[in-house]
């Protein structure tokens, strides 16, 4: 699973960089030596099908069962998603783990690594969700009483 999720995250790695990138992939810190992939994307997963479960069957309202209705939820999930992934990578920062060894020296080194990068991550993040929330809309739009034509 690691590699699967990680091959679809690293299709932004220009975005939010290659140091963050093989940091996530557990390749670079000996503070944080898991694939971050997974959890992420796992956690990325759960809250788009919440989300997604929540406009289409548990409140399933008329009123919302219009593109606009449909758009609030889209908007909230990517909204929830790009903070998840920002402040997934930012705890980490800030609790130190975003450390190199030199080989030379056997010292710690801050990886270059910056807020920039992060804020970078969570857009990413966002946008996978966006397009899983768009992927389980035409999978479970169809059960619905009421928003089954929403947003098309």
């Amino acid at each position: 699973m690691g590699e699967f999720f990680g091959s679809i995250y690293c299709w932004f790695e220009d975005v939010f960089g290659l140091e963050l990138a093989n940091y996530l992939w557990g390749n670079v810190s000996p503070d944080q030596q898991t694939n971050m992939y997974v959890p992420i994307g796992f956690t990325m997963l759960v809250v788009s099908l919440l989300v997604c479960l929540l406009y289409y069957y548990i409140i399933d309202h008329p009123k919302l069962a219009k593109w606009w209705g449909w758009l609030i939820f889209l908007g909230s999930n990517a909204i929830a998603n790009f903070l998840i992934g920002w402040q997934w990578v930012l705890s980490h920062y800030y609790l130190g783990y975003m450390v190199g060894i030199d080989s030379s020296t056997k010292k710690n080194y801050d990886l270059n690594i910056s807020y920039g990068d992060m804020l970078c991550f969570g857009f990413a993040n966002m946008l996978l969700a966006i397009f899983v929330f768009g992927l389980l809309t035409l999978l479970m739009k169809w059960g619905s009483k009421n928003s089954f034509n929403s947003p098309f």
